[in-house]
């Protein structure tokens, strides 16, 4: 089982680890075997912090964090065991996605790290959508993607409407593990703030502006859209959905957390 970890620097950029999202109460560090720790805005000194913590206190840990964003430092090396999405072995990201669909990778890259982890689906990777000659037998098709980007977005929904207009496909969906724009339905523009970089994403790059395509904003004609909060970029909160309560369904959240959980559980 897994045990949050809070944290928060102070004035002099120390950083305090705490049970509580308040950071009122202190950390206790007895017969901790598996931590979860959430990184703010990409800083991954509290990853060092912690793995300094646990070996100062003779703790034979694993610390959980959804995604690592140190860069060209991926390598450096840590006193405890570091754990991310992309470390998860025999973990089967299939069961997030709809049992009736076939998964299509965009990347050769993909196909090798994530074939292992959609297992009892037929695999298909195609870097020329249109040179897959068995497109015409199936109807449901999931997009799996390991980053979300302005850019994949862009190139997804390309995808999706030439597998519906040209293929006659009924359905296109979309699996992301990490999400790196809002998504959230919002009338106006988001600036979001990840590992010290200003990414400034305007509505209009996800939805078409005439009026009767509007069923499509922020999706622009995929189904469903399935990605962690890896990230922190993306949230399910309700009063996002006031306004078009129609798209609660079509985006869906899976909590870091919770994945974790079930890896140790062998679920």
């Amino acid at each position: 089982m897994l045990t949050r970890i809070y944290h928060k620097k102070d004035e002099q950029f120390n950083i305090e680890f705490f049970q509580d999202k308040e950071c009122k109460q202190a950390f206790n560090f007895e017969n901790v075997k598996n931590l979860y720790i959430e990184l703010k805005e990409g800083d991954c000194t509290p990853i060092f912090k912690l793995s300094n913590k646990l070996w100062s206190l003779n703790i034979k840990a694993n610390m959980f964090t959804p995604a690592w964003f140190l860069g060209l430092y991926d390598e450096a090396k840590l006193q405890t065991p570091l754990i991310t999405l992309k470390d998860l072995e025999n973990i089967d990201f299939s069961k997030y996605i709809p049992t009736d669909n076939v998964i299509l990778f965009l990347s050769e890259d993909d196909v090798d790290k994530y074939t292992n982890n959609c297992k009892k689906r037929e695999l298909n990777s195609q870097m020329d959508i249109t040179e897959w000659f068995k497109i015409r037998d199936y109807k449901k098709i999931t997009i799996f993607i390991e980053s979300y980007t302005e850019s994949e977005i862009k190139k997804t929904i390309d995808i999706a409407k030439k597998l519906k207009e040209k293929y006659g496909i009924e359905e296109v969906n979309v699996f992301a593990l990490h999400c790196f724009v809002d998504l959230r339905p919002c009338y106006l523009p988001q600036i979001s703030y990840l590992n010290g970089a200003l990414t400034y994403h305007f509505f209009k790059v996800l939805t078409h502006i005439e009026q009767e395509q509007e069923d499509d904003f922020c999706f622009g004609g995929i189904n469903t859209i399935t990605t962690t909060n890896s990230t922190k970029i993306v949230c399910i909160q309700e009063d996002y959905y006031e306004h078009r309560p129609e798209l609660k369904n079509k985006l869906n959240i899976l909590d870091c957390y919770d994945i974790f959980n079930n890896w140790l559980q062998g679920e």
